[in-house]
């Protein structure tokens, strides 16, 4: 038997457990069956290392009832759990040998170093200055069997592509740092290697002109894609169906103007080949785009089926987990920002004195206020509308709310980056879809808010 077709059967089961086993009272139930097959680690001068294989198989049963959310797992296919879940007695014991079973080749070291290779020879060869070029990789394979509400059976493979490049570039007594994150959901080689290269090298050794970035309220244009992980982070937690129920600052504002008439935002799961995208999240509930702010106004939240069912709404289908052994949260899946009308180039022309930020970076959220810090790895000045000197590596601070009602300007280009999220400790992998935009104002180094 094909492995997907004893995933498969094992779904089948699991799904006459849900139906015998559902508590009284219950408001949803779902379950899932999972493999997995993951390898990470790093290229570095030529050589890989720091190699991370891990595979599993799960089997995951959840109700949410009216006073509390139910989830059991067992490593192994075991149907059973759907027992344990709803309190009833006996014990899951995991089907299967426990050997890793299927093995994708596109995920093994060796079949991933030619291409990684490749993009380090493309950084290298862009200038004399690159000095190092490093390349965390993370390469993955996911079938899932998924039982939804209904008791109806999902199949679904999703893989994944996601490297963190940086590259150092040296010049006399100067060092600079590029930083590129690219990824999709599918094989290496949907990633152009060479343009990968080629980019995280040219921002490491535009960064060796930087001068000291200002310090006060600017401007701020954020490039489309990766820049988008500002909406993501600062804007889009508060509307996650938990956030909601724990009183966020968006808790009772549906059908409110919380944004700029530029702003339509939409968490869009259906993005060809971004890292967020599936066909059914982890509760089975089917992949549809949800718009969560049209021209300024709030129009809906990212639930999973407890969120969903607290709220009093259908699920919106962004259940999400790290893995089977872990219970599904509302989570984000590819953020996306509607494109504007105006080009970059005027967006640029119409800013007398700020700061265009071309890859931002880590740093800290409260996701209770929106408040935030993040980094500014790969920056320029602008001065007279033009894109002047590089800048070295600062801070922007704000308020999500306060972002969304002061994007004055949101270009006609987008473009898709990739990013990842933790979240209670899961960490999964989004994408971050958009256009250049510019924030009227934004504190530029310095730490207060």
């Amino acid at each position: 038997m094909h492995p997907r077709d004893s995933l498969r059967a094992v779904g089948h089961d699991l799904a006459a457990e849900l139906e015998r086993n559902r508590p009284r009272g219950h408001l949803a139930a779902s379950g899932q069956v999972q493999t997995w097959h993951r390898t990470s680690g790093r290229l570095a001068e030529g050589r890989v290392s720091d190699i991370s294989v891990q595979w599993g198989r799960a089997t995951a049963a959840r109700y949410v009832t009216r006073d509390t959310f139910l989830h059991r797992s067992v490593p192994g296919l075991d149907p059973t759990v759907a027992r344990l879940a709803a309190g009833g007695g006996g014990g899951a014991g995991a089907h299967g040998d426990g050997q890793a079973g299927h093995r994708p080749a596109w995920t093994e070291p060796g079949a991933a170093l030619t291409a990684l290779r490749e993009l380090e020879q493309a950084a290298r060869d862009f200038d004399p200055a690159v000095a190092q070029v490093v390349i965390d990789f993370e390469l993955a394979e996911q079938d899932h069997c998924l039982v939804d509400a209904q008791g109806l059976v999902h199949d679904e493979t999703r893989l994944l592509s996601y490297l963190t490049v940086r590259v150092i570039a040296r010049r006399g007594g100067r060092v600079a740092t590029g930083f590129y994150t690219p990824g999709v959901s599918g094989p290496l080689s949907g990633i152009d290697m060479r343009a990968a290269g080629a980019e995280v090298a040219r921002r490491a050794v535009t960064g060796l002109a930087a001068r000291p970035a200002p310090v006060g309220r600017l401007p701020v244009v954020v490039a489309g894609g990766r820049g988008m992980v500002l909406l993501h982070e600062a804007c889009c937690h508060p509307l996650e169906g938990d956030e909601v129920l724990r009183g966020s600052v968006y808790a009772g504002q549906l059908g409110r103007t919380i944004a700029s008439p530029l702003v339509t935002l939409t968490d869009d799961p259906t993005v060809p080949g971004a890292v967020g995208s599936y066909g059914y999240d982890d509760e089975g509930v089917r992949a549809t785009p949800t718009t969560l702010i049209e021209n300024g106004v709030l129009t809906g939240w990212l639930t999973d089926q407890e969120s969903a069912a607290r709220l009093g709404l259908e699920s919106s289908g962004n259940g999400r987990c790290t893995t089977a052994l872990q219970p599904p949260q509302p989570r984000m899946t590819n953020t996306r920002l509607a494109a504007g009308t105006s080009t970059v180039d005027e967006i640029i022309a119409s800013t007398e004195y700020g700061i265009y930020a071309e890859h931002v970076g880590g740093g800290e959220v409260i996701e209770s206020t929106g408040e935030f810090t993040f980094r500014v790895t790969n920056g320029h000045l602008i001065v007279d509308g033009r894109v002047t000197d590089p800048i070295e590596e600062t801070t922007i601070t704000g308020t999500g709310t306060q972002v969304l009602r002061d994007i004055d300007a949101v270009a006609d280009d987008s473009t898709v980056g990739a990013a990842k999220c933790g979240k209670f400790g899961q960490w999964v992998t989004v994408g971050v879809v958009g256009p250049t935009l510019r924030v009227g104002s934004l504190l530029v180094g310095g730490t207060g808010r």
